[in-house]
């Protein structure tokens, strides 16, 4: 009998903390977004694009779709930012859909002479149509597809159930690989030519 009790006591206390700390935590995700602070974000992120205002609407949708949030600031922050710079992102469907240079122009600036040259864009394609040679250059391209068509690394796992640590890994080998691979091309033929 006095077990019981015991046990009737320890389960309301545990339903009242968790109770608690739910509240507590809506609480404080309604403090961030009644702020200016997100807006600030977004408006310093897209360079005081008129859009600025639409991107914190979109994000806060996001995140009231995910339980997994450690630290409201630092994920939108990560969000507003891939929401706004990948050309294939949900935003910039949806908000940008001719959104094409300035991604490659803001991004890339130091890297002009790789990224806008016809003759790279030409190999990535080129490379990307070509059979892999083995199963693991297969499963490193397809990877690498699917992130250069905007997905996150996020979303890439939860669409293949791949580890991330294994989908950075294939990314950063499929950079390798094709910047190898040009640059052995480049040394091949006269780089005027390029």
């Amino acid at each position: 009998m006095q077990s019981n009790q015991r046990e009737s006591q320890i389960l309301t206390e545990s339903i009242r903390f968790a109770e608690q700390t739910t509240r507590q935590f809506k609480e404080l995700e309604m403090k961030f977004f009644e702020t200016e602070e997100p807006y600030i974000i977004a408006n310093n992120l897209t360079g005081g694009h008129e859009l600025a205002y639409d991107l914190v609407a979109h994000v806060y949708l996001i995140m009231t779709e995910r339980n997994d949030i450690k630290s409201e600031k630092g994920f939108f922050i990560t969000c507003c930012s891939r929401q706004w710079k990948l050309p294939n992102s949900e935003f910039n469907l949806k908000y940008r859909p001719v959104f094409t240079t300035e991604y490659i122009d803001d991004q890339f600036e130091h890297d002009t002479e790789i990224i806008h040259n016809d003759k790279f864009k030409m190999f990535l394609n080129e490379y990307l149509q070509k059979q892999p040679a083995t199963i693991e250059d297969w499963y490193v391209r397809e990877v690498a597809i699917l992130w250069m068509d905007g997905m996150t690394y996020r979303e890439i796992s939860k669409a293949t159930t791949i580890n991330i640590r294994y989908i950075t890994e294939a990314i950063k080998q499929f950079k390798n690989d094709v910047l190898h691979s040009f640059n052995s091309r480049i040394d091949q033929h006269d780089t005027d030519e390029l």
